[in-house]
């Protein structure tokens, strides 16, 4: 097994709201004890419903806002104990693709000027090579290198995610966290991403953080997947074994809800009662036992671990052996 690029390590994420504009203050654990890894050259997904943590992850992975607690490691370092040349260093190294490809793009800059941007701030060459950078990366991302100098009003949804993707590969990252990447585009703009995202990673040999709601995507895209609920994982394991040998039933319900085509053997849909929780009053014991069909007395009083269910394949289940579909 491959050193880990990137490791965390319990992490803990919190946040201080306000439920109502005459209540008090609370304290919202959008991250709650999440630890993974990242090997060089693998894409690791993220998947869950909105609101689960998974791009609160994304940017405490990326060091874009600090964690409350626990600890992330890049190549072996301790970002908090890293130097401020360490840190740019890692800055550097690990870039974001952002969502929503409207609001991550400064209107007021010229697309040449905003994918040259990293270029500027890390200083990498001199004016003239990095002009030449960005033609080259426009180019490979599919846009034309005439319209370097257009604002991003001009273009469409997909080439502006085009934009943040060719931003994020200015400084030759090694790692790049896409956070709901093609959730905002067309479904034929989103295949096309997608693509876009394989074959840069073959190209270039990156390693993929890739945060979606939707399986389909997550299956194409990723060799192992982690699946959160209530600001936890409640599954992680290689993609063949969460799709195909899944030992959560949060999970079992997600894929149940994929839709099948062609000669694919259908899954009977599972319909979860009730309604998520909400993160300022979570229950007690196994977050999703008051939504599971497997539920037992146990469950509501003892969190289940994240333990290894199977040989690379971990479960925060008591009763995996309950799960009765298998395809």
């Amino acid at each position: 097994m491959s050193a880990p690029l990137l490791e965390a390590d319990n992490l803990i994420k919190t946040f201080s709201v306000k439920p109502g504009p005459f209540a008090p203050r609370r304290e919202l654990r959008a991250v709650d004890g999440v630890s993974l890894r990242i090997t060089p050259g693998e894409t690791l997904g993220l998947a869950g419903e909105s609101g689960c943590g998974k791009s609160t992850v994304g940017r405490l992975l990326t060091g874009l806002i600090p964690a409350d607690g626990g600890s992330i490691r890049y190549r072996g370092r301790e970002l908090a104990e890293m130097g401020r040349g360490e840190i740019t260093s890692f800055r550097k190294d690990v870039q974001m693709v952002f969502q929503d490809p409207f609001s991550s793009l400064n209107p007021r800059m010229r697309v040449g000027e905003i994918i040259g941007e990293p270029l500027a701030i890390h200083r990498i060459g001199p004016k003239e090579e990095r002009r030449e950078r960005v033609i080259e990366l426009m180019a490979k991302v599919g846009l034309a290198p005439d319209q370097v100098n257009r604002y991003p009003h001009e273009f469409s949804g997909g080439q502006r995610q085009r934009i943040g993707i060719a931003r994020a590969l200015a400084a030759s990252p090694q790692l790049i966290v896409a956070d709901e990447p093609v959730s905002a585009l067309d479904l034929s703009i989103q295949a096309q991403i997608i693509n876009l995202l394989q074959g840069l990673r073959q190209e270039l040999g990156l390693s993929y953080l890739f945060i979606a709601h939707d399986l389909s995507v997550v299956r194409h895209m990723s060799d192992r997947v982690a699946v959160m609920y209530l600001g936890r994982i409640v599954e992680l394991g290689t993609r063949d074994a969460v799709f195909s040998r899944f030992q959560h039933p949060y999970t079992e319900a997600l894929l149940s809800a994929v839709p099948h085509v062609g000669e694919e053997r259908k899954r009977a849909r599972i319909i979860l009662r009730g309604d998520p929780p909400s993160p300022l009053d979570p229950p007690p014991g196994c977050p999703f036992h008051p939504r599971c069909p497997y539920a037992e007395p146990l469950c509501t009083s003892a969190p289940p671990p994240l333990e290894e269910k199977e040989p690379g394949h971990l479960a925060a289940c008591h009763f995996s052996k309950k799960l009765f579909y298998r395809p």
